[in-house]
């Protein structure tokens, strides 16, 4: 790429963030969902032959390495590239400094509360090594801090992906300062090569300064034979259990420190909040004028590393105006998301103070999910958390809430009575199950009980949570503006198609007497068949009928005419699966087998009713979008279920458009 052709793969080009050691940092657009990013490009030219093969292979395995980790401390990476000339990297651009930039300007810690610097940087660590991916190079110069206040590691070029490389030595590798004792001499590394550069640098926060200094050779030497200076030597205001911390950090051998970045952590948190006369504590800001002394520690009080974004963000703003801009920003602008955050329409966001965010009610009963929720949405969205039902209760019962995000498996209210109840309360509200506990009643009873709009597993995928929540929210505000949908009487002429088992058609018949046309279709063709000659309003399946052919079906139906509802009846007890109906097909109620007649009898009404709410209102048809499904469109099937489906298209969204 020459600086003038101003593309490098997709990306548009418009500026130079930096440059670093191994090629030129471009500032670049997605001209597909214009979305800003930051490209590490390697000109081969530039780099000798017999270098060449090394330094490719190490671009590569950055790209591989942090590709897979999605965290909000840890740069996301997009996309790698190569051709004959060049090779690149297309990861999120961080807008603002790195730590080492602050640090070199005069930033120091105001000790009122524990530096969310290192807060920061062990919990984007604790997830990279949850995920076996050691980093070898943790410095300042790698730690990029944004102007909203958020830490993001990066430049994971020489990390280690433990599943790959177990047990095998190391070449020397690593930026001297901050190298451990064991990267020095060549030895297998782990975790705890990381956390010994973490503690060097937590040495130099709270210090200002590094434990060694000096040459290449005496470096060296201290790192390896010399017993580092407490740091309250250096900085008064340290007390002796934050020393015996940070030196425990520093410790020669692995064994001797902290085990999990988790652990090294919340013993740093304790030092820094112990009482000492020689230390004034103030507690953790937790709102911009809170300085109430803090509470002494209990063995059973949780300890949260999670970002206190804007308290970084007042910690660094005290310095801006005094260091001097950098020359160029180091590297990588907008944290990452999968789709760009809702703009929230007048209407739902105007008031008289001004304008306001949509609201999103986050529920769960571990404060450790909660303060990960915080760090992702509390930036973009009026964001409200609780830590129960009944307290999720008094805030629906209190402020208008856009979304609702709950856990499922909590003391006193399940996730399932508590979306049931918020339907009641704020039937506008759409709701989400959030939660790594797969009840398959539970499952079914937030769909039943509880219509959920999506279910996310945990431990969820940072992009597409952010997306869910994204899509959820901006359908929320489509829906806040319209009026509710009206109750209309059942139109007789709508068709039930009975798919599958001959005894269930029977009692469909019955069951809906006059209500509307109940048809009977034996096997997927003679399905299509109906669709083609009256208008569907709702499908009644036996899920383990033509098993394969029918789930596709569900998904493509949803994906050509959401209006037409699903009514499974089953007597699976995978539950994976119904998650994936669930997000997929949007599967109006599940039956359990034994069909209970009266409670398919509610089902399929309901589901008639709902139908002619999509035809008065079609705005409120948003709610049922469903994922692409990617297996749906690879299926023998697909290709003529969707032929026939679209095909009857044109009359099914006229009859939704009529009055």
């Amino acid at each position: 790429m020459s600086d003038d052709r101003l593309r490098v793969g997709k990306y548009e080009i418009t500026g130079t963030l930096g440059k670093g050691g191994m090629g030129v940092v471009y500032r670049g657009i997605d001209p597909v969902i214009q979305r800003a990013v930051a490209i590490k490009l390697i000109r081969k030219a530039e780099i000798g032959t017999a270098d060449l093969a090394h330094v490719l292979e190490r671009f590569r395995h950055e790209a591989q390495a942090a590709g897979n980790l999605q965290h909000p401390n840890i740069v996301a990476i997009y996309e790698y590239g190569e051709d004959a000339e060049h090779a690149f990297i297309a990861m999120e651009c961080v807008t603002g400094r790195s730590l080492r930039e602050h640090i070199v300007g005069g930033w120091r810690p105001e000790f009122r509360s524990f530096p969310e610097v290192l807060a920061q940087l062990f919990e984007g660590l604790d997830y990279s090594h949850a995920q076996g991916v050691i980093h070898r190079d943790i410095k300042p110069a790698n730690l990029l801090v944004s102007e909203s206040g958020v830490v993001k590691i990066s430049d994971f070029g020489i990390a280690r992906v433990e599943r790959r490389a177990a047990g095998t030595s190391d070449e020397i590798v690593g930026t001297p300062f901050y190298m451990s004792p064991e990267q020095y001499q060549g030895l297998p590394v782990d975790e705890r090569t990381d956390l010994y550069s973490a503690a060097v640098i937590a040495f130099e926060v709270v210090t200002g300064r590094r434990p060694f200094t000096g040459g290449a050779e005496s470096l060296k030497r201290q790192v390896l034979n010399d017993p580092p200076p407490p740091p309250s030597t250096l900085e008064p205001r340290v007390t002796h259990e934050l020393d015996e911390v940070i030196l425990r950090g520093l410790s020669k051998h692995p064994d001797d420190r902290y085990r999990t970045a988790r652990e090294f952590v919340e013993a740093l948190q304790h030092a820094f909040y112990s009482r000492s006369p020689s230390f004034p504590v103030v507690a953790p800001v937790r709102g911009e004028n809170t300085t109430a002394p803090v509470p002494p520690f209990s063995a059973t009080r949780p300890i949260s590393i999670v970002p206190n974004a804007s308290l970084l963000r007042r910690a660094i703003g005290a310095m801006r105006a005094e260091s001097p801009p950098p020359a160029a920003p180091v590297a990588p602008a907008p944290a990452p998301v999968a789709s760009a955050p809702v703009a929230a329409s007048p209407e739902a966001t105007d008031t008289r103070d001004g304008p306001r965010r949509p609201c999103i009610l986050f529920v769960d009963d571990e404060e450790r999910i909660l303060n990960s929720l915080r760090t992702l949405f509390r930036g973009t969205y009026d964001a409200e958390f609780a830590a129960s039902g009944d307290e999720a209760l008094r805030i629906l019962h209190a402020k208008k809430v856009h979304l609702l995000v709950s856990d499922q498996r909590m003391p006193g209210m399940p996730g399932v009575e508590l979306l049931r109840q918020a339907k009641a309360i704020s039937p506008a509200t759409l709701r989400i199950l959030l939660t790594g506990y797969s009840d398959l009643a539970s499952i079914v009873g937030s769909v039943n009980d509880g219509e959920v709009f999506r279910f996310v597993s945990k431990p969820w995928n940072q992009a597409d949570l952010m997306s869910t929540v994204n899509e959820a929210i901006s359908i929320a505000l489509a829906l806040e503006s319209a009026p509710p949908p009206p109750a209309l009487a059942l139109d007789a002429s709508l068709a039930a198609v009975v798919m599958g088992d001959p005894a269930t058609y029977r009692a469909v018949r019955e069951l809906a007497g006059s209500a509307c046309l109940v048809l009977e279709a034996p096997n997927l063709d003679a399905a299509l068949a109906r669709f083609a000659e009256h208008e569907v309003a709702v499908v009644v399946a036996d899920l383990e009928s033509e098993r394969v052919d029918n789930t596709v079906l569900f998904k493509l139906l949803k994906e050509q005419h959401p209006a037409t509802l699903v009514i499974v009846t089953t007597g699976a007890s995978d539950s994976e699966r119904i998650i994936e109906l669930i997000n997929e097909a949007r599967i109006f109620r599940f039956v359990n087998k034994p069909v209970n007649l009266t409670l398919l009898q509610q089902h399929i009404v309901g589901a008639l009713e709902r139908y002619q709410q999509f035809r008065a209102s079609p705005v409120f048809l948003q709610t049922q979008a469903a994922r692409t499904s990617q297996s749906a469109h690879a299926a023998s099937s697909a290709g003529a279920i969707l032929g026939s489906l679209r095909a009857i298209g044109v009359r099914i969204r006229a009859a939704l458009r009529s009055p």
